[in-house]
């Protein structure tokens, strides 16, 4: 399937945004994921089944001072 993956397209396997972030090796950071506009609660990441067409927005949270 293939998704839009921060604006870009990304194909992939069947997966929830946990096992794509996983791939990423980015499940450790800290972030914030909209898929379709809506942002995810990160309890959600492993039972959200991605879908064909989805938009996924994966947003870093930087500091600064």
């Amino acid at each position: 399937m293939e998704i839009l993956l921060n604006g870009k397209a990304y194909k992939l396997e069947s997966s929830t945004i946990l096992a794509l972030l996983e791939k990423l090796d980015i499940a450790h950071k800290a972030m914030a994921i909209a898929v379709n506009t809506q942002v995810l609660k990160k309890e959600k990441w492993g039972e959200y089944v991605l879908q064909n067409g989805d938009e996924v927005e994966i947003l870093d949270f930087v500091g600064g001072g």
